[in-house]
């Protein structure tokens, strides 16, 4: 199942716009806790693709000036490693160790008092930019990463985006290379999905625009567009069309399916249609709206679809918000192709929407096993974090990062818990298992609203594993403490955690907690007044 994701409507389907309370506000906004319910997504980095782990098995190592070979020698024969080739005039080596001896280097090996430091020999690549005309004048590439994702991956036409819109003008110089037959009208009753509005070539651009050419913009995806018509050269369409849109979509090789259209109603077609889509294996993306009030539209509200919101240049929200919210992109001056062979400026959530697109074909191309349920985890937690930590209806996780998805920068995030309190300080004892490979450097308590929550320390350790962090004062985020190195979680492997806490964190009452990237467990929590509890599992996020 996708996030289960609810907000308050009447009986005739219609949604009730209502002002909130604080408390209610903070109960929404957790709403989508039960994408937790979720089947565990056990798929590490290495497994999915190698080419893109960023390390290369071989560690360099930097000594003291008064450390001799001699020292080097004994240094490497103590740790089990081959010397591979060594650099006099730096004094350092670079060696090859087996993994289990690298992870025990690497917590270990690093405190001898003669080396000054250890690192992996990682990897170094060509950097790229494209010679598109207009590509300076994108700046929302930049803004999600995009332009570095290119480094890795700029799109296989294995992967089709379906814009279903008012159609594609694939005479398009930007366009026609990557246009794919097959589409349909749905207005005209006809297979030429041809625009005579201008708004789905709008969105075909952003998403994939021919790259390297020369001209005009420069698309997120290399990837295969298709184009299906459901609305007509005034923008306007039905829930009919769209439904029998989608279905087709699939039936013709669609991977992801953009919608850059909504309304205020749900439509049981229109669900059952995006719930089809989903069950046969594609990504649907949808514009939340763009007014400025609470109230996602259809379809972009169904619990299969990913929500996405529109931000600006400095990441300040533009369009609608609600607990649905599940991603959020640049949709404020976007430059794209459009009718007649042309560019333009556009706007709206519309906009923000195949930047989303764009960004799951990139991944999808460079690890083309994923599921559409671990596309959607991935880009949602390797998402830039924006407004209230952690997940929030005004930014649902926060900004799409093609680089963070690609290199699956993921965080550990138990998120809010629902009902927070009794919420106590004390030290919490527990296990951690991670689905994915975990690149940690920090840890983030969710403090109960109008207090300081915060944790004291924490220790994270097993067998390969040592890594401790304290807290040193009020350095302008109470709730962020470093760890003293930055280490690997590896997929698979169960770690051990102590984490003391302070005024008022929130806790999550339950033995164990699944999360989209892995569990964690309560062995024992001891409140500040002695009680011991098997049901306290701290509301927390690694960082990487």
């Amino acid at each position: 199942m996708p996030g289960n994701r609810r907000s308050r409507r009447m009986k005739n389907g219609r949604r009730r716009r209502i002002s909130l309370t604080a408390t209610e506000k903070r109960v929404l906004t957790l709403l989508l806790l039960l994408l937790l319910s979720l089947p565990a997504l056990p798929l590490a980095l290495t497994s999915i693709n190698p080419v893109l782990t960023t390390d290369t098995g071989e560690l360099i190592i930097g000594f003291t000036g008064d450390a001799t070979t001699a020292d080097q020698d004994a240094f490497a024969a103590t740790y089990g490693y081959t010397i591979l080739d060594r650099n006099d005039a730096l004094n350092c080596i670079l060696v090859r160790p087996d993994s289990a001896v690298q992870k025990r280097v690497l917590t270990r090996g690093a405190r001898e008092e003669i080396v000054r430091y250890l690192e992996p020999n990682k990897p170094v690549r060509a950097l790229y930019t494209p010679n598109d005309l207009y590509f300076p004048d994108q700046w929302a590439l930049p803004s999600i990463k995009v332009d570095q994702a290119w480094d890795y991956e700029r799109g296989n036409k294995t992967v089709t985006i379906a814009i279903i819109d008012s159609g594609i003008d694939y005479t398009h110089e930007d366009l026609s290379a990557n246009y794919l037959p097959g589409g349909y009208d749905w207005v005209n009753h006809d297979p030429d999905p041809r625009d005579d509005f201008g708004h789905g070539t709008q969105c075909a651009g952003i998403a994939a625009a021919v790259i390297d050419n020369g001209k005009g913009i420069a698309g997120i995806a290399q990837v295969n567009l298709m184009a299906e018509k459901v609305l007509d050269h005034t923008g306007r369409g039905t829930e009919w069309d769209v439904a029998l849109a989608i279905v087709h979509a699939v039936g013709h090789g669609a991977t992801i399916i953009s919608l850059s259209l909504g309304g205020d109603e749900n439509a049981q077609v229109e669900e059952d249609a995006c719930r089809y889509a989903w069950d046969n294996g594609c990504l649907l993306v949808a514009a939340a709206g763009n007014q400025m009030v609470e109230g996602v539209l259809y379809p972009a509200a169904y619990e299969s679809v990913i929500a996405v919101g529109s931000i600006d240049q400095t990441d300040q929200r533009r369009g609608t918000w609600g607990p649905e919210l599940e991603l959020v992109a640049p949709g404020v001056s976007i430059l794209s192709t459009s009718l007649y062979g042309g560019y333009a400026s556009v706007a709206g959530t519309s906009m923000a929407t195949p930047h989303v697109a764009g960004v799951a074909a990139l991944l999808w191309s460079q690890y083309p096993s994923l599921t559409n349920q671990q596309v959607r985890t991935i880009l949602t937690q390797t998402a830039d974090d924006l407004g209230a930590p952690g997940f929030d209806m005004y930014f649902g996780y926060g900004k799409v990062n093609a680089l963070n998805a690609l290199l699956l920068n993921l965080n550990f995030d138990t998120m809010r818990p629902e009902v927070p309190y009794p919420s106590i300080s004390g030290i919490h004892t527990g296990t951690i298992t991670p689905f994915y490979d975990l690149d940690v450097s920090k840890l983030s308590t969710y403090p109960c609203p109008g207090t300081g929550g915060r944790t004291i320390n924490a220790r994270i350790w097993n067998d390969s594993l040592n890594v401790t962090a304290a807290w040193t004062g009020y350095p302008g985020d109470w709730q962020t403490i470093p760890f003293d190195q930055v280490f690997l979680l590896e997929a698979g492997k169960t770690y051990n955690y102590t984490i003391e806490t302070a005024s008022y964190p929130q806790i999550h009452h339950t033995a164990s907690l699944t999360t989209p990237v892995g569990t964690i467990t309560c062995t024992a929590f001891t409140d500040h007044n002695g009680w011991v509890h098997h049901d306290r599992i701290p509301a927390i996020r690694l960082l990487h």
